[in-house]
């Protein structure tokens, strides 16, 4: 089966965060530096009971003191060796793992390295004293692999694993369809398990399944949900302690939502976008989106949410720039071990708003890179905190079964600075602040006033 590779900035799963995307829109081919491992099994090396052969004589002929052949003889000669090579080349394929291959890299095959492990693994397929899961141990061997780059972005992905990323940057997951602040409900998406339960935004968490919830463990929450039961979750609303049976389910997240504030006394009208994720549809739902706040042409300003955004496909970050910036302005830079390439602005596409970016800690991956192109190359202003600092790009490279995901370059921002570790600082520094049942979002109203 043919593999695929795509470049991602990749949406951080709850698990990949604590350590920290077939076309234009919605995943990028990476340059093809193509490569794969076959596995052949190694017959039992054992040559007890084999019997020794002594070589027949035959005639030999000379031309010049050279060996000569016929012509018929040679031609035999390359079909036996063309026979020997299809035979050997069709072996290899058939092995458990020809669903991996795209073609054989006869150099890396004939690599030493490669020879020892090619060993190994038939010595112990072979002669281990049971039976051999064979794809769980090579899934062994290429996550050990992976765990040897010591990045954190580097991994090995099962088939559950597999499916949840790229659920995830589809646009869905398994969960019960909120989105928490500390232990404070902050939005509970539409036709989700939680809203046809009753869950409201701004809904305190206090108990899941019996274990208590505040916010020093508040990052218990996704942990202590069951999977495959119902759900008792306890909040506070209004002084009321609410029970609900909730249970885990497919949610579709949307990725970008839009509104108009309205400010009656200064008769303004402000675009709000906010955008969830960089999944495979975000970059048609932001046009769409524009497109609807475009109806009303007293907007001439427009505030982007970044916030809590962890990031997705390169390509529709890349995209989604492009709708604002001027043709020819520098979005990102990617560097790798071999060069630095410039990704600039290839559409006549623009836009004249004043803009600004809201930012958290949880800014991570491509939303750090549209805040860094807005910000560096549109001139828009950010407020919040400081981002997550994801610098780094992954190649994933997609098996029937399995992912491979490893870092294959750094990004750089259009002033020249890598974020990585570092983040992006706002130019205003705003927290949330936290009251009794309620959340003031200090940082959009700081957005607010700045567009006013």
């Amino acid at each position: 089966m043919k593999k695929t590779k795509e470049n991602v900035v990749n949406k951080e799963s709850s698990s990949n965060k604590n350590d920290k995307l077939n076309n234009k829109k919605n995943k990028q081919v990476t340059k093809d530096k193509k490569w794969s491992i076959s596995f052949l099994k190694k017959k039992n090396d054992s040559n007890k009971g084999k019997k020794k052969y002594k070589k027949k004589k035959k005639n030999t002929r000379y031309v010049n003191g050279r060996f000569s052949l016929d012509i018929w003889e040679i031609l035999i000669i390359v079909v036996a060796t063309a026979l020997v090579s299809c035979v050997f080349t069709g072996l290899i394929l058939n092995h458990q793992f020809r669903k991996n291959i795209n073609y054989i890299d006869t150099e890396l095959i004939a690599d030493d390295n490669v020879q020892e492990f090619l060993e190994i693994y038939s010595e112990i397929v072979n002669n281990f004293y049971e039976e051999v899961d064979e794809d769980a141990m090579i899934g062994a061997a290429l996550d050990g692999m992976l765990k040897f780059l010591e990045d954190n972005y580097s991994i090995f992905l099962n088939k559950n694993d597999s499916d949840s990323l790229s659920e995830s940057l589809d646009g869905a997951y398994e969960g019960i369809g909120i989105v928490a602040i500390g232990n404070v409900v902050y939005q509970v998406y539409e036709n989700s398990p939680a809203e046809k339960a009753g869950l409201l935004a701004n809904d305190e968490i206090i108990k899941i399944n019996g274990t208590e919830i505040n916010l020093e463990n508040h990052e218990l929450i996704t942990e202590l949900l069951d999977k495959d039961g119902e759900n008792t979750i306890v909040v506070k609303r209004d002084k009321e302690t609410l029970t609900f049976k909730v249970e885990v389910a497919k949610v579709n997240i949307p990725s970008v939502s839009s509104t108009v504030i309205k400010n009656e006394e200064k008769n303004t009208k402000i675009g709000y976008l906010q955008l969830a994720s960089f999944s495979a549809h975000s970059y048609e739902e932001v046009v769409e989106a524009l497109e609807e706040l475009e109806e009303d042409e007293d907007i001439t300003s427009l505030i982007i949410d970044l916030r809590d955004n962890t990031g997705g496909y390169l390509t529709v970050a890349t995209d989604i720039s492009s709708l604002f910036l001027e043709k020819g302005s520098v979005i990102y830079s990617l560097e790798n071990k071999d060069e630095k390439n410039e990704y600039k602005d290839e559409t006549k596409e623009k836009r004249e708003y004043k803009i600004v970016v809201l930012v958290n800690s949880n800014t991570a991956s491509a939303a750090e890179i549209l805040a860094a192109a807005l910000h560096d190359s549109y001139g828009a202003t950010i407020v919040g905190k400081t981002t997550f600092g994801k610098g780094k790009v992954q190649t994933m490279t997609h098996y029937e079964d399995t992912i491979v995901k490893y870092t294959s370059a750094k990004w750089i921002r259009p002033n020249g600075e890598c974020v990585d570790e570092v983040g992006i600082v706002p130019d205003y520094e705003v927290n949330l602040e936290y009251g009794e049942n309620v959340i003031y979002d200090r940082q959009l109203d700081k957005a607010i006033e700045l567009l006013r």
